[in-house]
């Protein structure tokens, strides 16, 4: 997966919200998404840090968690599939 994140890239900033929003938002904005593309998620919700990856593991998306030492940590999304 591609570290670098292009400014066209679709992305999700969830900071403030809690369950179930930043698992099913992010979900729902794969859905739109094309093959290959990578989606950027913003959340401070610590519990996020593993519902989005259990979930991406789910549905065969390669996920990478950025920044986890931070209150506010991102998601690198791959649609793989």
């Amino acid at each position: 997966m591609n570290h670098g994140c292009a400014h066209d890239s679709p992305r999700l900033d969830l900071r403030g919200q809690v369950c179930p929003g930043p698992t099913v938002d992010t979900r729902l904005a794969l859905k739109e998404m094309s093959l290959g593309e990578v989606l950027e998620v913003t959340t401070d919700y610590y519990p996020a840090r593993q519902t989005i990856p259990a979930l991406m593991t789910d549905l065969g998306y390669p996920c990478e968690l950025l920044d986890a030492d931070q209150p506010v940590f991102r998601f690198l999304i791959e649609k793989a599939r």
